[in-house]
């Protein structure tokens, strides 16, 4: 009997780490880079990577944090040196967790564990690699490359054992799929895991941005064309390495399934002429930016409550050439450099970073005195992801969980909607704000719906004469991201909600080309003097309104100009001899009453005697 020796896995993986040559991939990087005809198709190189036993042994780990076994892991060193192996370690640990019930029968059915009883300990691993051989059609994969990494010792073990029960694998997974009449494999899983399963599949599109500050679309075309790509027209059936532009944003390319590990280790995207960004958040920016641009001016500051990736407010930058700033809260102690390193790489001189979160700022603080326009995307439990493993790649595997576990694992709502509540709250407190952005990429009505409802109710109860009301969502935008059908129609319940609040809003539900997301947009009124309707506010208005209330904070009023403390000075000896005028006809009226009352007295004095 093989004895396995399983030391602290991420403790074997900083081992192994540390004891592999990096150059060993750099032959394979020479292929990516290269015209697509002279290494061929990509999953060629995929083929290479079948049992990689880092990539399998990483898996294992985050499978463990997954289902909550162990805290997160430290991300392990061979991820810098190679994004495609960091993609199949999170498209493995997510797809093992979701297939995992299958898996656990199938291993039960075929007595496994008692061939294999030393195997109980590493039954993560067990699971990854069940996981692998399945996607494999339980036949034996190609013989493992020791060029590509070192042998591990127990992998390779747990390796030998699976192949000897190959066999009866295959045939207790054939006899899952008739017992439970499944034509497809997915039908093994529950709705709401066979939902979130396809949130890992191999058929969803890729989409890139061009960032206009390096270079133009017809460069960045012209270059990939030359590497072998095909321009097709929008939404035709995918060619093999193919893209088309989007019909909304003409700044961004959609690619082929099939693109996805080329374009990680493409030479555009590294220099920050390409950005792999999700369509949802360039949809918030554009609205954002078209209704400022109707109702401010060019130097005006916006502010993004959540810098996330730095994606959204990096696409800010290049919406206009902006003579205003950027202003993104919260990053997370450990990527405030790597946020940095990413706005000088695309060229985004005016996005600054804030290194506190958005609800401890002061809404008077003299650095917002130009923010006119506001992105209010607070932390969300991303149930309407498509692409679950790009998220977990951009975003870090500290969001694996709430990832892996989807729209119908609920009990950590609560926490997510207090945050969200309280972040659209504290950026319609903005006394210069004009247009305040929510959006969030979740399915839950929770965060959505009921969070707007909430916020209108208090705004429709608040006594000021400019106040913030809901707008509908520009109809040139709604009408072209809108999919005509979603398979999680059948998820979200409207029912009980305002049909006002539901149309204003923009709402997309998940498919194969899209991920879902929702947009609420907000806009500063003013009550006119014919009919006292509601009209939209100017920024100059806003402006002029909050110096009047005095809302700026005193470091701003101190540096206004001498026609405005001219202003203010004059405005404050009339409030003083208003307040005198209304004081007058009181003091009179008491008197008058004090005689009546002493001429009552006298007579009643003299009737008595």
């Amino acid at each position: 009997m093989v004895e396995v020796l399983r030391p602290t896995a991420i403790g074997r993986l900083e081992e192994l780490d540390t004891a592999t040559n990096s150059s060993e991939f750099e032959d394979e990087y020479d292929k990516l880079t290269s015209p697509l005809e002279e290494v061929g198709t990509i999953s060629s190189v995929k083929r290479l990577f079948p049992y990689h036993h880092k990539v399998l042994l990483a898996a294992s780990v985050y499978l463990e944090y997954i289902q909550g076994a162990r805290s997160c892991p430290p991300q392990p060193t061979f991820f810098l040196s190679d994004p495609f192996l960091q993609r199949q370690t999170y498209k493995l640990a997510l797809g093992a967790y979701h297939y995992l019930a299958v898996l656990e029968e199938l291993l039960l059915e075929t007595y496994f564990y008692s061939s294999y009883v030393q195997f109980r300990q590493c039954q993560p691993l067990v699971i990854v690699m069940m996981y692998n051989l399945k996607l494999l059609g339980f036949k034996a994969p190609a013989p493992y490359h020791c060029e590509f990494g070192e042998v591990i010792r127990e992998v390779q073990d747990v390796h030998e054992a699976l192949m000897k029960f190959k066999t009866k694998f295959h045939a207790a997974f054939a006899r899952s799929r008739i017992k439970c009449n499944a034509y497809n494999e997915d039908l093994l899983l529950s709705v709401d895991i066979r939902l979130r399963y396809r949130a890992i599949a191999e058929d969803t599109p890729r989409y890139a941005r061009v960032n206009t500050l390096k270079r133009n679309r017809e460069q960045v075309a012209m270059i990939l064309e030359n590497r072998g790509y095909k321009k097709i027209a929008a939404m035709d059936s995918w060619l093999p390495y193919s893209f088309y532009i989007d019909p909304l944003l003409d700044d961004l390319l959609v690619f082929s399934p099939d693109s996805k590990d080329d374009l990680s280790n493409f030479v555009l995207v590294h220099d920050g002429s390409l950005v792999i960004q999700d369509k949802s958040d360039m949809v918030a920016a554009k609205l954002l930016n078209k209704m400022i641009s109707t109702n401010g001016t060019s130097n005006d500051d916006i502010i993004v409550t959540d810098i996330d990736t730095g994606n959204a407010a990096c696409y800010l930058a290049t919406l206009q050439s902006r003579e205003g700033s950027i202003l993104a809260f919260g990053p997370r102690p450990d990527a405030t450099e790597k946020l940095l390193q990413k706005s000088e790489n695309l060229n985004a001189s005016n996005v600054h970073i804030v290194n506190e979160p958005f609800l401890q700022s002061s809404s008077k603080d003299k650095i917002f005195k130009g923010v006119r326009g506001i992105i209010c995307n607070p932390p969300c439990t991303l149930s309407g992801v498509v692409d679950m493993v790009e998220v977990v790649t951009e975003q870090g595997e500290k969001i694996l969980p709430v990832v892996a576990k989807g729209p119908g694992y609920t009990s950590h709502l609560p926490r997510f909607v207090t945050t969200q509540y309280l972040t659209l709250k504290h950026a319609l407190s903005f006394p210069k704000v004009n247009t305040v952005i929510y959006f969030t990429r979740s399915l839950h009505v929770q965060e959505n719906e009921q969070v707007i409802r909430k916020v209108v109710d208090e705004l429709s109860n608040s006594n000021d004469d400019s106040p913030f009301r809901l707008v509908s969502v520009d109809t040139s935008i709604r009408d072209r991201v809108l999919p005509e059908s979603s398979f999680f129609e059948s998820f979200v319940n409207l029912k009980n909600l305002p049909t006002d609040i539901v149309n204003k809003c923009l709402r997309v539900l998940p498919t194969n080309h899209l991920g879902g997301f929702f947009i609420a947009a907000f806009q500063r009124m003013q009550a006119t003097a014919k009919n006292n309707k509601l009209q939209p506010l100017r920024a100059n208005q806003v402006l002029e309104r909050a110096m009047e209330r005095g809302t700026l904070g005193a470091d701003i009023a101190k540096g206004g100009s001498k026609k405005n403390k001219r202003r203010m000075a004059k405005k404050a000896k009339m409030q003083d001899r208003d307040a005198q005028m209304a004081m007058e006809p009181t003091t009179a009226s008491i008197n008058k009453v004090r005689s009546k009352t002493k001429a009552k007295r006298s007579k009643s004095v003299k009737k008595s005697k």
